[in-house]
């Protein structure tokens, strides 16, 4: 028996098998990403794709989101939804093949868009082929597969949602739609993690006639009087929040529709986010530092080589010091207060005995309705972050 037959007889070889290749589509993944970046911006395009990025970046930073690139290898549709699934885009080759299942069983409802020059046969065919672009056809058949809606941003432009069901709950995949070819996952501003992306959008609701009546007197105002307006509502915006970059308040301005309550909202939320980060790099720098000085006075350390152990030995002395002052006070304290009887000391203990009982069965009281609230709530709703956007255009197919 050869070597290469002895392993595939060997127990346990499937999976080691599927490991290598996991990772094998993981170097590939990331080769494809890397080359994307290099080719992205060219000089002779004047940067225009760059500056796409850019201005997509803000847009969805104003709604408290963030792109996570997917490699553009021509499977990005199936791994930006992947990603959104999962948290991850290994898997984007099952569901490209569950896509193509769905709509061969389907044909009847996807055959009629798909180009006259080309049989239906031939297009699944190389839609089932790893790297073949997949377009709105795929969207929607991934979508009704899955019983899901899928949401696409594009900079500029309304969003787009795709419905795969009509229960009101449904989950949402958000994904963004780039240069007219690309694909690539939407996350919330601080999730970084591997984790399944929970994202929900939110209508914004209002009455017609109102919307009607705001854009006619609109229409009726000079530029300097609208110009005023817009600068009003800056102010007001930057009082209530803090908040000194007017671009960012503007763009969030524009996305609310110039409703101040929101954008407030959305500005205080983007703030959160840069406070948090700051705070964790924070920490992180403080980390470091301490370790550097703790090791700089190890015994074998810098400072220990430089100047002996002397420094350790004042450093015990003066921590014996401060701990010893605390004995020195309480003995100093005690001459000061009256002495009491045992019959008062026990009667002390007993009532702080009771009143520690007391604070348990109050921590247990509260902690049992916190349980019982969470599970009350469906585990959807505990990672939904709801999104509030501007307008939705839904596409029905």
């Amino acid at each position: 028996m050869s070597r290469r037959q002895a392993a595939k007889a060997r127990p346990g070889g499937g999976g080691k098998k599927a490991e290598l290749e996991r990772k094998r589509d993981e170097r590939a993944a990331r080769r494809a990403l890397a080359k994307e970046r290099r080719n992205r911006a060219p000089p002779e395009d004047g940067g225009d794709a760059a500056q796409e990025f850019v201005s997509f970046g803000n847009q969805l930073q104003a709604l408290g989101l963030k792109l996570r690139e997917v490699p553009g290898d021509g499977n990005c549709l199936f791994r930006a939804l992947g990603d959104q699934l999962e948290g991850h885009s290994r898997n984007h080759l099952k569901y490209r093949q569950e896509t193509v299942d769905y709509m061969i069983k389907q044909r009847e409802d996807f055959e009629p868009f798909v180009e006259d020059d080309v049989p239906f046969e031939r297009h699944v065919a190389n839609l089932a082929k790893p790297g073949t672009f997949a377009g709105n056809d795929a969207i929607v058949a991934f979508a009704r597969n899955n019983q899901m809606n899928v949401v696409i941003h594009q900079l500029n432009a309304p969003l787009w949602q795709i419905r795969g069901t009509d229960k009101s709950n449904a989950r949402e995949l958000h994904i963004a739609y780039r240069y007219g070819e690309h694909y690539d996952s939407v996350r919330r501003i601080n999730d970084n993690s591997e984790a399944p992306a929970h994202l929900q959008t939110e209508m914004l609701c209002k009455n017609e006639s109102n919307k009607r009546e705001k854009i006619k007197s609109q229409k009726d105002k000079s530029e300097e009087e609208l110009q005023d307006e817009v600068e009003d509502a800056v102010q007001k915006v930057c009082n209530a929040t803090g908040c000194s970059d007017v671009d960012l308040i503007i763009q969030i301005l524009e996305v609310k529709n110039y409703d101040i309550e929101s954008a407030i909202f959305a500005v205080l939320q983007v703030n959160e986010v840069k406070r948090i980060y700051s705070e964790e790099e924070y920490e992180t720098q403080a980390k470091s530092k301490k370790s550097q000085s703790s090791a700089l006075w190890e015994e074998n350390g810098s400072g220990t080589r430089i100047f002996g152990n002397q420094g350790l030995h004042q450093d015990g002395t003066e921590n014996n010091k401060t701990q010893a002052s605390p004995d020195e006070e309480n003995q100093t304290n005690k001459k000061h207060f009256p002495k009491v009887s045992n019959k008062q000391r026990k009667e002390q203990q007993r009532l702080e005995k009771k009143k520690r009982q007391e604070e348990r069965h109050r921590q247990k009281v509260l902690a049992s309705r916190s349980n019982n609230a969470d599970n009350n709530r469906s585990e959807t709703d505990s990672d939904t972050q709801v999104t509030l956007v501007k307008t939705l255009a839904a596409l029905n197919i």
